[in-house]
């Protein structure tokens, strides 16, 4: 005999124990017999059944379509419908309790049979839908990221705690909302709105530019977000799901460990420049100071081009061309000037390049004291030499000459920057 268990709610007896029979002529299991709706509330709660064969017209006051309203809210019992009556008005009450199937009496032992599996099987379904987004809502909900998915017409359907906080908007205030109303962005560098709503045809995982959130109360946040439409099995968008997280604390992070290296390198070069110091003494005679600058290069460089090494390998990742490589050489050897009191500028005209000193903090030495005009211009002159660009770097003007700056050419073959 079948393992499928029935509740039949019937009040005529004769007509119960006719249907409890053609069930079990069917191998189905009757579990019990209910007269009245309250009594069929009762029996559902006690013998949890598979299923619950219903008449919508029952003695007492609960008929079967209010026992089945309130089964289908407490035990989550699927409901077929046994009745005689097929009028449009009972027929609109019983649907809204959501019945599973619906036969007309007097019905044939074959009709009984297909309602009942196709009802089974339904009920089935449904409950494995309801897992599954019990899952996903499960894992929305405690996911680190914030999260909210909007439907085809860009009205919001879901948020997480994450999103709700970042936003300032609860899911209650959000659900229903056009997702610019909550989402609002801009970007970052210009502040002008980002527009939202054609992103549903944009490639899975389109990231949106550098964004500012502006929360409900007005805040802007920066943020990282991916935006990625929902598509159903034919390729048609239904709708989107955003992903996006507060960047605070890792820019203040990402920004506190720059800091840390900056000032370690700061200590390495403080450290060489220490242990230099005794090469380049005040009042050197002229005939030695090539010597003494060609070995300050040879220590600069012996010290410094690993770190300049270094400092390109982090930007490995990059299109590496030699535009590239001047940008960054030129970035490094402003930041190093710049550790040694020294502002500098980069000046680009008439496809030259031009390396300009604001100031000079030892201006007030050179003329006693060209040694260090000499150092400055042994690192700009060697250090260029470590990128392998072709082309030199030439001194045009010293502030110990009498310039107002001192000044370097880039002279790059036309074939590079």
């Amino acid at each position: 005999m079948s393992t499928v268990r029935i509740l039949v709610v019937e009040d005529e007896s004769i007509v119960a124990m006719d249907i409890k029979h053609r069930l079990e002529s069917l191998d189905y299991q009757v579990s019990e017999i209910a007269s009245s709706g309250e009594e069929a509330v009762e029996k559902a709660g006690k013998t949890n059944p598979d299923i619950i064969l219903m008449d919508i017209v029952l003695k007492g006051e609960m008929d079967g379509i209010d026992a089945a309203q309130i089964i289908k809210d407490r035990f989550d019992i699927p409901v077929v419908y046994l009745t005689a009556y097929s009028d449009d008005k009972t027929l609109k009450r019983a649907k809204i309790t959501g019945p599973f199937g619906y036969i007309i009496k007097p019905f044939e032992d074959q009709e009984l049979h297909s309602a009942i599996e196709v009802a089974l099987y339904k009920h089935m379904m449904e409950s494995k839908l309801k897992d599954n987004e019990k899952w996903l809502y499960t894992i929305l909900e405690s996911i680190g990221d914030a999260v909210i998915t909007a439907d085809k017409k860009d009205k919001i359907t879901f948020m997480n705690p994450f999103a709700q906080k970042i936003t300032g908007w609860s899911l209650e205030e959000a659900l229903g909302n056009p997702l610019k109303e909550v989402f609002k962005v801009i970007n970052e560098e210009s502040l002008s709105p980002i527009k939202i709503n054609n992103l549903f045809h944009k490639s899975p995982s389109h990231q949106l530019d550098p964004t500012l959130l502006i929360t409900k109360e007005g805040l802007r946040i920066p943020i990282d977000e991916t935006f990625s439409p929902i598509k159903d099995d034919n390729g048609n968008i239904n709708g989107a799901v955003l992903v996006f997280q507060d960047i605070r604390e890792r820019r203040k992070a990402e920004k506190e460990r720059e800091e840390l290296l900056k000032e370690s390198a700061r200590s390495e070069l403080f450290s060489f420049l220490l242990s230099a110091i005794p090469v380049f003494a005040s009042n050197i005679p002229p005939q030695i100071r090539n010597n003494i600058a060609k070995s300050f290069g040879d220590r600069f460089e012996k010290n410094m081009k690993p770190k300049f090494e270094e400092y390109l390998v982090n930007y490995s990742d990059e299109d590496m061309d030699d535009e590239i490589i001047f940008k960054h050489y030129i970035n490094w050897v402003s930041e190093f000037l710049s550790n040694l009191g020294i502002e500098t500028e980069t000046v680009s005209m008439d496809n030259m390049n031009y390396l300009r000193f604001l100031n000079c903090p030892w201006d007030v030495d050179s003329e006693n004291s060209p040694m260090f005009c000499l150092i400055c211009r042994v690192i700009v002159i060697r250090s260029f030499t470590w990128t392998n660009l072709k082309g030199n770097v030439e001194q045009i003007s010293c502030m110990a000459d009498g310039s107002n700056k001192c000044g370097f050419q880039f002279i790059i073959s036309k074939n590079q920057v």
